[in-house]
């Protein structure tokens, strides 16, 4: 059980690196970013961390994982959601806004 539960665990960690990497590289290339997905990647990474953190078994991730998705988009109902969602984005892509003169 403790295999299955590291397994989980790595393979949760991989798919969140590989969804920022992969939405960075979007954004950087001018392509749509779906914020649904993304707001759903940060609740589940604060799933993982909980888990991590609380010393929870990493088999919680796999009924946390479809509720991350729902959470994810209820956040993005919400002006604060929203703005906290592009706010996020922002800080992983690193885009600077460019100033008129």
């Amino acid at each position: 059980m403790a295999i299955l539960s590291t397994v989980i665990m790595v393979v949760a960690i991989i798919w969140v690196i590989a969804q920022l990497l992969t939405t960075r590289k979007r954004v950087r290339q001018g392509e749509i970013a779906v914020p649904p997905l993304f707001a759903a990647t940060l609740v589940f990474i604060l799933f993982i961390l909980v888990v991590w953190i609380m010393g929870a078994s990493p088999l919680h991730l796999l009924w946390l994982f479809p509720l991350s998705f729902v959470l994810g988009i209820a956040i993005l109902f919400f002006p604060a959601g929203q703005l906290l969602v592009m706010a996020c984005l922002g800080l992983l892509v690193g885009l600077k806004r460019r100033h008129e003169s």
